[in-house]
């Protein structure tokens, strides 16, 4: 179940402020040096969350909810402590941000980027991540649940203590990214859904990818360590120059 706004202090590792606690805050004047704290945007209120980041930069201890920010730009913007829910930013520029302590639920990044991004402890649960541009991020103890990011591009992204929950990556290019102590999973269908996923030169290091369906899978030049593919469907996967070390196949395969 996805965490509540109210009760969202209680996910990732830091705590939000709830709209029982907040009261009604102001946005600061322009060109002033107030300090603002933490602001609830809901519908209806997208210029007062643009008008946000802008002045400071990012969203700090904010909650953003039902707003359409489709397009928006936020590159090399900071989001710290921030929930993010029902709301829209498909084809957002957001390279270059640093996200922390933040939780994003059944939003639409839809052929947003992410360019470059960095995350930590954010979570992402139910939101449309197909077609996402994520090329050369940066995430690090982060979760994504329930989502989907299909065609989604993760090349030469770095991801390290990371969970793929019931998240459809049918197509997902990881070519050239770095895996360490990742876990593809899905409750629903047995094993995630990986097919046609592209790790072509790729490094993945005690990565979980038990019972994942991997028909179709390139994984050829990849430096597979540890690799736990027990019970995965591999038919048609390519691991064409792959280096595989102390790696779990499921019994008969070989590379």
């Amino acid at each position: 179940m996805v965490p509540s706004a109210r009760k969202a202090e209680q996910t990732a590792a830091g705590r939000f402020r709830t709209p029982g606690n907040r009261g009604l805050a102001r946005l600061p004047l322009p060109d002033t040096c107030a300090t603002v704290e933490g602001v609830e945007f809901t519908a209806h209120q997208d210029q007062l969350a643009m008008q946000r980041l802008r002045d400071q930069g990012g969203f700090r201890d904010d909650r953003i909810a039902d707003c359409a920010l489709a397009t928006l730009y936020a590159s090399g913007s900071d989001w710290l402590k921030v929930v993010v829910e029902k709301t829209d930013l498909s084809q957002s520029n957001l390279a270059g941000t640093r996200i922390r302590e933040s939780m994003f639920a059944h939003c639409s990044l839809r052929k947003a980027r992410l360019r470059g991004a960095r995350l930590e402890r954010t979570e992402l649960y139910f939101c449309d991540l197909n077609e996402l541009d994520a090329s050369e991020l940066s995430a690090r103890r982060t979760k994504v649940h329930g989502s989907e990011a299909m065609n989604a591009l993760f090349t030469g992204a770095q991801f390290a203590v990371t969970r793929f929950e019931d998240t459809k990556l049918y197509r997902a290019r990881f070519d050239q990214a770095l895996l360490v102590r990742v876990a593809f999973l899905d409750s629903r269908l047995g094993g995630a859904s990986l097919e046609k996923a592209d790790f072509s030169g790729a490094r993945l290091v005690d990565v979980s990818l038990r019972s994942a369906n991997l028909m179709g899978a390139s994984f050829a030049r990849a430096t597979l360590i540890g690799v736990d593919f027990t019970d995965a469907t591999l038919d048609g996967a390519d691991f064409g120059d792959a280096a595989a070390i102390g790696c779990r196949f499921p019994a008969g395969f070989s590379t």
